[in-house]
C-alpha cells in the first residue's frame, strides 16, 4: 500500500504539472472546447472568457473559424468570446486542411516538453499547500549552490546528498530497514548521521583542524557554505573524508587525517591547474560571411514582433549575382503569439512572392531557430500550423535552399520589418525602391 501511494501521489502531481504547461495547438479546431479546454496561448494557457453566460457549453473552436476562407470569424468572435481574448485568438494561425488538433507545451520555445522547462513549472508554478506549516528553513538555496561550486560533478553531487541528508551513513539505512549496525564504523558512536560523519566524527574534525578552510574550534560552522574562497580545497576534503570512512567501513582501513588533508588539497590545485582557462583562438569568420555575400540570387528576409504592437512586421530584399537589390517587399498583419511565428511568417511571405516576381530559390535568415524548423520540423510542434504552409510551398521550389547570415548583413530587411511592424495602419508594399512615403533605413 505504501508503494501504490506514492506512485499514485506522483501521478497526480505529474497531473497538475501538465495542465499548467500544456496547451492544445489549434489546426482545425473541431476537437477542442472553447470553454473548457486549455487553447488559448497565455501562460499558463486556458479556457476562452466569454462575453456573457454560455449558453453552449460544447462549443467548438471550429465554429469560430470561416471554414470557407480558413479564417477566424469576427462576428462570431464578438458575439461569444470576451475583448481581451480576441487579439489572442486572432494571433492564432488555423490550417488550410482538416488536420486534427494537437498539444503543445507551452514553456519551450518550440513546443516539446523537457525536464528543465517541467522542473520550472514545478517550482514556480506548481502551488504547494499553503496551509502545510514549514517547521525547518529551506534549503533549496544550498542544494542549488552545490551544483555552482567549482569542483568536478562528483564531488558536487555529492556535497548535494550531504545538503539533502542523503548520504548512505549507517542512521539511513537503518531507516530503510537494512540490516546493518546502527553506530559510526570510525569512532563507535552510537548513530551516524551524515552531519557525524562529514563534520563531528573526531578523524573528520581532526582533518579540518589540519586544514587550511578556516573553523571554529571543534564546531564546524552552519555559515561556511558562504565563506569559501574560489579555490578553498574544502569539497574535495568532505569528499576524501566520505572516502576514508568508506574505507573503514568497508575495507577496515584507517586513513591517516593529515595525509587525507594534503591528498585533498593537491588534488584541487591539480584539478584547478588543468582547468586554467586558455584564450580561445578567434577564428575568422570572414569565410563564412563571404560565402554568404557571394552567394547570388538570394532573397533575405525577416520578421518583426512585439508583446506590445498591434501588427508584426516582414520584410524581404531579392539580391542578384552582383548583391544589388532588384525587388523588396515590406507588410504588415495581425500580431501573431512571437517572434519566431513573424520569421515563419516572413519566410512564407516571402516564397509567395518569389514564386511570382522571381526564379530565386535561395533565401537567407538571422534567425537560426527557423532553418531548426525548417529542417527539422517533427521537433517543432508548438508551429505545425505554420510550417505547414511552408511545406506545402516548398513543393514548388525543387532547389530550395535556407541559409543563415550574420545580422549585420540582414539590416535591410530587419529594417523593412521593424517599419511595417510600427506602421499605423495595415501596409503591404512590393518594388524596386522605397517609395517616399516610408521612412529610409539610416545608411541611406
Amino acid at each position: 500500500m505504501g508503494k501504490l501511494g506514492i506512485k499514485t501521489n506522483s501521478i497526480s502531481a505529474s497531473r497538475k504539472l501538465l495542465f499548467l504547461g500544456i496547451r492544445q495547438k489549434i489546426h482545425s479546431g473541431y476537437e477542442v472546447r472553447v470553454w473548457e479546454d486549455p487553447w488559448i496561448p497565455t501562460r499558463p494557457a486556458r479556457p476562452a472568457i466569454p462575453v456573457a453566460p454560455v449558453m453552449n457549453p460544447n462549443m467548438r473552436v471550429s465554429d469560430l473559424i470561416n471554414q470557407d476562407s480558413k479564417e477566424w470569424e469576427e462576428g462570431t468572435l464578438e458575439n461569444y468570446v470576451h475583448p481581451g481574448d480576441i487579439p489572442l485568438i486572432r494571433s492564432m494561425a488555423i490550417s488550410s486542411t482538416h488536420r486534427q488538433d494537437s498539444f503543445c507545451w507551452e514553456y519551450t520555445r518550440n513546443g516539446q516538453y523537457t525536464v528543465k522547462s517541467g522542473y520550472w513549472v514545478a517550482q514556480n508554478l506548481l502551488k504547494l499547500d499553503e496551509e502545510t506549516l514549514i517547521l525547518e528553513p529551506s534549503i533549496t538555496i544550498l542544494q542549488a549552490f552545490a551544483w555552482k561550486l567549482k569542483a568536478p560533478r562528483k564531488i558536487c553531487h555529492l556535497i548535494w546528498q550531504v545538503i539533502t541528508g542523503q548520504v548512505a551513513v549507517t542512521r539511513n539505512l537503518v531507516r530503510r530497514n537494512m540490516r546493518c549496525d546502527n553506530y559510526c564504523p570510525r569512532c563507535g558512536e552510537a548513530e551516524e548521521s551524515v552531519t557525524h560523519a562529514i563534520f563531528e566524527c573526531p578523524p573528520a574534525l581532526q582533518a579540518w583542524s589540519l586544514s587550511t578552510t578556516p573553523t571554529s574550534p571543534g564546531i564546524f560552522p552552519a555559515s561556511k557554505y558562504h565563506s569559501f574562497q574560489d579555490r578553498d580545497p574544502y569539497p574535495w576534503i568532505i569528499w576524501y573524508i566520505w572516502k576514508a570512512r568508506n574505507d573503514k567501513f568497508f575495507r577496515g582501513i584507517d586513513r591517516d587525517p593529515l595525509e587525507l588533508v594534503r591528498y585533498a588539497e593537491s588534488e584541487c590545485q591539480a584539478w584547478f591547474s588543468a582547468n586554467e582557462l586558455i584564450p580561445p583562438v578567434v577564428q575568422d569568420n570572414n569565410n563564412e560571411e563571404n560565402q554568404v555575400l557571394s552567394l547570388g540570387n538570394i532573397c533575405l528576409l525577416d520578421g518583426s514582433w512585439t508583446a506590445s504592437d498591434s501588427f508584426s512586421g516582414c520584410g524581404w530584399a531579392w539580391m542578384d549575382s552582383g548583391e544589388n537589390i532588384q525587388l523588396m517587399g515590406t507588410r504588415n498583419f495581425t500580431r501573431c503569439e512571437s517572434t519566431l511565428h513573424s520569421e515563419i511568417e516572413a519566410l512564407r511571405w516571402a516564397m509567395e512572392n518569389m514564386l511570382q516576381h522571381s526564379p530565386c530559390q535561395s533565401f537567407g535568415t538571422d534567425c537560426k531557430e527557423l532553418i531548426a524548423m525548417i529542417n527539422e520540423p517533427q521537433k517543432w510542434p508548438r508551429f505545425t500550423t505554420e510550417l505547414e504552409k511552408i511545406e506545402t510551398l516548398q513543393i514548388c521550389f525543387p532547389d530550395f535552399k535556407i541559409i543563415h547570415v550574420p545580422r549585420v548583413r540582414n539590416q535591410f530587411s530587419d529594417f523593412l520589418a521593424k517599419t511595417a511592424r510600427t506602421f499605423r495602419r495595415e501596409l503591404l508594399f512590393i518594388g524596386c525602391s522605397i517609395p517616399v512615403w516610408l521612412p529610409r533605413p539610416p545608411q541611406a
